[in-house]
């Protein structure tokens, strides 16, 4: 997985407040600042480059054509946040808060999720390669007909996560819950831990209309 290039030194222009077309460059947002906070904002084709964002609120934000390439953000509230066809390329995002996130359709490249609250996000036909989910939330879920080979969940809480269609061949799957995870027949060419054997062994029989009797 290809890491965020930032600079070592943020010294693109203030930035404009987001509207239709605005660019953020290698710009350091903290919480602090004016433009930090862009809740139920409408922009469409914003693009955020060698850009790192802390505490920062997209809460409830639609954000067409939004693309995101060489970012870190990190405890930055994104809960609700419309950005179906996304593009993220080489972007960390570490504690942040996405539950009901609407990335359907988006394209994520060396993309790697960290302690972050993705409940209820909106993952379906999400195209993606070296994707990476570590210590996530990802209850009810929905990640139908998603193609991201080579993915891994790494001690993530996927219960009621709805996987049907989804593409992880060559992906890993380790440390999380999957009791009752939706559409484990998808799971074809993943590698699990040996915990997570026999609750997705479970899951495939059910999914399969296969009664365990004595």
């Amino acid at each position: 997985m290809n890491e965020p290039r930032l600079p070592a030194v943020f010294d693109g222009a203030a930035p404009d407040a987001l509207a239709d077309e605005v660019v953020w460059e290698r710009v350091q947002i903290g919480a602090g600042d004016e433009v930090a906070d862009v809740v139920g904002v409408a922009a469409s084709h914003v693009e955020i480059i060698e850009t790192a964002i802390t505490g920062a609120r997209f809460t409830s934000a639609r954000l067409l054509g939004l693309r995101i390439a060489d970012g870190r953000w990190t405890n930055t509230d994104a809960s609700g946040l419309l950005a179906d066809g996304a593009s993220f390329v080489r972007v960390e995002l570490v504690g942040c808060r996405m539950s009901g996130i609407d990335l359907a359709g988006a394209r994520l490249t060396d993309v790697r999720f960290v302690d972050c609250r993705l409940d209820e996000a909106n993952l379906r036909m999400v195209k993606g390669a070296r994707v990476r989910f570590e210590g996530c939330d990802l209850r009810g879920a929905e990640r139908i007909d998603a193609k991201l080979p080579g993915a891994a969940l790494v001690d993530c809480d996927l219960s009621a996560t709805e996987l049907s269609g989804v593409d992880l061949s060559g992906g890993r799957i380790t440390g999380s819950t999957v009791d009752t995870v939706k559409g484990a027949s998808s799971l074809r060419g993943v590698t699990i831990d040996p915990l997570q054997v026999l609750p997705l062994g479970a899951r495939l029989l059910g999914e399969l209309d296969v009664v365990v009797d004595e």
